[in-house]
């Protein structure tokens, strides 16, 4: 089944998402889509290719000219959108695993609202008018490499630093190792083949087991783990443990807000208590929006705040340069962090124990269930799907997934054996409500 939300259009290319539907989306962008060109990019999946052909062809017949970039992470792609006020369309699945491929869609370096995606999944019955004169031609050098060198001290201010990075055939080779070299990083890549995956794409769900072995053995300061389109980060600390999203974006946050004037965050709701530690020590707020990248970044707009994310994928949003998650920010604040103190920066925040289960359903009866629940739960928190307060300390999140036919469980305790327990009962008690349906 394809998912369509404004997460983006995801599907398997000739099974569920057919090239008739790629155009079609494509040709509804573009009745959105105000600029003149329309930029165009892609991850390493083996469709991704024909993908970008697809919506290139799409554009081009509704009178928007092409700006092609091949092969590029959707953080740089949003902020070329962004410093040339163009709209863009990213063709990924982002963490989904390599069969899957689908669309991002960018205005002005943002992702699509929820008004702006009912638009193009509805485009009026009228074919827009074809322009004269457009034209498709390939992108040049994004800029991303040389503005976030930029941003982290310029070249050679890491110098020192051992960093092993898990690039896992994803779109962060055309970036990754050129920051962490140009900023003197020792760097041991691993994974450097475009598309050839050795691990899950989504690196919050893999063990990431030949990373924390060349973290131990090559004595790294830290380890990074990419997904394949380049967005979302995981950190391996220096004697090789696999930290969680919630706590490497806990990490970033701490480093970046005492540089702010504005020390208040956006953040989804299924985010660690943790960031509430942290920023409240600051005198800020957290805002919690409904989990997904678009929605965080709606609140953040709202309640006029720089910076945001969403621990569950470790995504770091600092809306001063990207309006997306974007795993190179979250990488240079922290390796900015261990130059400065030494392994000992990646100890420095409070964490908590999280456990995040998933449950294959049909939405309409996962939707049903989760509606039992709110009623056997009249004060638990509805801003997406339901959150129980357990104790001052715990909590139970279960919402039905924006990207996958799941329902997802997400629970956060002191302990790792109390978190695993809440999840797991909690996903039975849903499992045996969708059964009455």
């Amino acid at each position: 089944m394809t998912i369509a939300t404004i997460s983006g259009v995801r599907g398997i290319l000739n099974g569920d998402l057919m090239p008739a539907d790629v155009a079609a989306y494509a040709r509804g962008f573009s009745s959105v889509a105000t600029s003149r060109e329309v930029l165009i990019g892609r991850d390493t999946r083996s469709t991704g290719d024909l993908i970008s052909r697809l919506v290139r062809g799409a554009l081009l017949e509704a009178g928007k000219s092409v700006v092609d970039y091949g092969v590029i992470s959707t953080p740089a792609l949003f902020r070329e959108s962004r410093t040339r006020g163009s709209a863009a369309v990213m063709v990924t699945a982002s963490h989904n695993e390599p069969e899957w491929n689908g669309l991002k869609f960018v205005l002005d370096g943002r992702g699509v609202d929820q008004g702006e995606f009912d638009r193009l999944v509805r485009p009026p019955r009228s074919a827009p008018r074809a322009a004269v004169g457009a034209t498709a031609r390939p992108g040049p050098t994004p800029s991303y490499v040389e503005e976030i060198v930029r941003m982290a001290g310029g070249e050679g201010s890491c110098e020192g630093v051992k960093v092993a990075a898990d690039l896992n055939g994803g779109a962060a080779i055309a970036h990754a190792p050129a920051i962490l070299q140009g900023l003197g990083c020792r760097l041991t890549a691993l994974g450097g083949t475009p598309g050839v995956f050795s691990r899950k794409v989504d690196p919050t769900n893999d063990d990431l087991d030949l990373l924390t072995a060349t973290v131990r053995d090559e004595g790294c300061d830290v380890g990074f783990a990419f997904d394949c389109d380049g967005d979302r980060l995981v950190l391996v600390d220096g004697s090789g443990r696999k930290r969680t999203g919630d706590y490497m974006l806990t990490l970033a946050m701490k480093e970046i807000l005492p540089t702010l004037e504005t020390r208040s965050v956006a953040v989804s709701a299924d985010t660690t208590q943790a960031i509430d530690d942290v920023v409240s020590a600051l005198g800020g707020k957290t805002y919690r929006s409904r989990v997904g990248e678009a929605n965080v970044i709606s609140k953040m707009r709202e309640e006029r705040v720089d910076v945001g994310g969403e621990g569950s994928s470790g995504g770091l949003i600092d809306g001063r340069f990207n309006f997306c998650r974007d795993s190179m920010l979250a990488a240079i604040t922290i390796v900015r962090a261990i130059r400065r103190d030494g392994p000992k920066a990646l100890d420095g925040v409070p964490s908590y124990s999280q456990a995040r289960l998933k449950l294959a359903m049909e939405r309409r009866k996962a939707l049903a269930a989760i509606r039992r629940l709110q009623k056997e739960h009249p004060d638990a928190d509805a801003l997406d799907g339901i959150k129980i307060a357990v104790s001052r300390r715990a909590w139970v999140l279960i919402r039905v997934s924006g990207t996958e036919d799941v329902v997802r469980v997400s629970a956060e305790s002191p302990t790792p054996k109390e978190s695993q327990r809440l999840a797991e009962t909690y996903l039975d008690r849903l499992q045996r409500l969708s059964q009455d349906e």
